[in-house]
């Protein structure tokens, strides 16, 4: 049986995850119910879905969007841009949109994400909690830290930003085999069972280590990256 700790606060939910080996965060729990979860199944969880941080608002031209708002809070936001709805949106399970969050789709890191590609593009920042306390950088800084044990908080975007997101699966409820987004230029990829790739070149897919799996063939998705967007 898997051991559940719910901290009070940000910091204590920081405190547990330096202290135990072997432990993981719990937001929505899409990943942990999830068939094949990357989530050992004898891993201690910290629950912090009772801590306040949902809910999406605006402050001094940037949309904040707290990490454990859900995918389809952020597909009804009238405040996020469009193209990072459109990605929430993405998710064709209304089920699995309102338990999943922003937070955790976006620090899972899995290639088949449905928020990478978005958040990456827009170049958004974060807030974290980590050991040292309250930071901010860039989400692209914070995805580069494979092994953080920071606590996510919220997301920072330009409410202006203008971009295009898309995805290619067998269906809508199948998870996808490519997708991206682009916003001011800035270009993201995300390629099931291949990895992600992201930077100020349209051709950043290349970078990408292109693997066959259930979702098609690695010359089939090498297609889709060179043609999505």
């Amino acid at each position: 049986m898997r051991s559940i700790f719910h901290p009070a606060t940000p910091e204590e939910a920081v405190k547990l995850r330096h202290e135990i080996d072997g432990s993981a965060y719990l937001a929505g729990g899409t990943e942990i119910m999830r068939l094949g979860s990357s989530i050992p199944s004898d891993y201690a969880l910290i629950d912090v879905s009772k801590l306040p941080l949902s809910g999406i608002r605006e402050d001094e031209g940037f949309v904040i969007v707290g990490a454990l708002t859900t995918l389809e809070e952020i597909r009804n936001s009238e405040l996020v841009p469009d193209f990072i709805r459109e990605a929430a949106a993405s998710d064709a399970s209304l089920q699995l949109r309102n338990g999943a969050t922003i937070g955790g789709n976006f620090a899972l890191r899995r290639f088949d994400s449905y928020m990478l590609p978005s958040i990456l593009a827009s170049q958004a920042d974060v807030t974290i909690m980590c050991s040292k306390g309250l930071k901010r950088k860039s989400a692209a800084e914070y995805f580069e830290k494979k092994e953080c044990r920071a606590l996510l908080l919220s997301f920072i975007i330009d409410k202006d930003r203008i971009g295009k997101f898309k995805r290619v699966a067998r269906s809508s409820h199948a998870h996808s085999a490519v997708s991206g987004a682009v916003s001011n230029g800035y270009y993201a990829y995300a390629v099931s069972g291949s990895g992600i790739a992201y930077g100020d070149s349209k051709d950043v897919w290349e970078k990408i280590d292109f693997k066959d799996d259930l979702t098609g063939s690695a010359e089939y998705k090498r297609y889709l990256a060179s043609v999505l967007l």
